[in-house]
């Protein structure tokens, strides 16, 4: 029997971009749902070899 989840915002993709996102929206008083395919962190924050910067790199 499938189950029913109700929530103000559906995230897909627990990444950096996913997780400030739902900590954000949480703080705010939003109920979220976060869902991933595979491990934290597994996707594009991996490929980038886990470097997070403040973009001047690409200025």
């Amino acid at each position: 029997m499938p189950s029913v989840i109700s929530t103000d915002v559906l995230i897909v993709g627990a990444g950096v971009a996913g997780l400030w996102l739902n900590a954000r929206l949480r703080r705010q008083g939003f109920s979220t749902v976060l869902v991933e395919s595979a491990s934290l962190g597994g996707g594009q924050s991996l490929k980038s070899q886990g470097i997070i910067h403040g973009g001047a790199k690409y200025a």
